[in-house]
């Protein structure tokens, strides 16, 4: 029993110490959707990818949210382009995430790619939501992240994890993290709905929309390890 046990703390610690692995460099790999089947060998680079040419799916186009009812009251305004008031909350966002059916289309679709091991699907997890406007800094703990605009352009501001120290939280704009005293090094990528950018864990972004009425989806892809560490940093 006690060997069972080192092996199983063993292989643990393997499985953390590849989830804290990351890289100092900006680089970026980039990738066609129609060769979407190559997508798991560029995610052991461990660097952001872009994906190109991606559709957005039919459940959360705008022309499709507007044709539900139950949507017609919190967000037909804001889809209208007549009031950019909208519920600014991860519950609000997940709440649209999961009754669009986006919830629903990432496990479907995207949570096979992101597999890391041979047992990940039946460990892993997917949690999607639908973002509106701008956002200030986040911090990736998922395994990795996915980010879509699905209606207007956004300027997503990449920063890598050897800044953390030089982060505080609620940092509206890269700008911002210029008047510390070490100049923070930045990517700017610029996401348009047809784009989908996949960002690795310990990484910080910031998205910012070109014009009012953006809005973007996002799917976290889970395993214990990332868990745990969103349910440490929440304490």
């Amino acid at each position: 029993m006690i060997e069972l046990l080192l092996i199983i703390s063993f292989l643990f610690l393997i499985y953390v110490f590849f989830y804290k692995q990351t890289t100092n460099e900006y680089s970026i790999n980039q990738i066609e959707f129609v060769n979407i089947n190559k997508l798991n060998n560029l995610l052991y680079d461990k660097i952001p990818i872009i994906i190109k040419g991606a559709p957005v799916p039919q459940c959360i186009q705008p022309q499709t949210i507007l044709k539900t009812q139950r949507f017609t009251k919190i967000l037909s305004d804001y889809l209208l382009k007549k009031d950019p008031t909208i519920p600014q909350s991860k519950e609000f966002e997940n709440y649209i995430a999961n009754e669009t059916g986006f919830q629903v289309f990432g496990e479907h679709y995207w949570h096979a790619f992101f597999h890391t091991h041979i047992a990940s699907k039946y460990v892993s997890s997917m949690k999607a939501s639908i973002c509106f406007g701008s956002k200030s800094i986040i911090n990736t703990n998922a395994i990795y992240t996915l980010i879509a605009p699905i209606e207007g352009t956004y300027t997503c501001s990449l920063v890598n994890n050897q800044f953390s120290k030089y982060i505080k939280p609620n940092i509206q704009s890269i700008e911002e993290l210029q008047v510390s005293e070490q100049q923070v090094q930045y990517i700017d990528i610029i996401l348009k709905p047809d784009t989908i950018l996949i960002i690795p864990p310990h990484w910080y972004y910031i998205m910012k929309e070109d014009k009012q009425y953006s809005f973007y989806s996002v799917l976290e892809y889970h395993e214990p390890i990332s868990v745990l560490m969103n349910y440490l940093d929440k304490k």
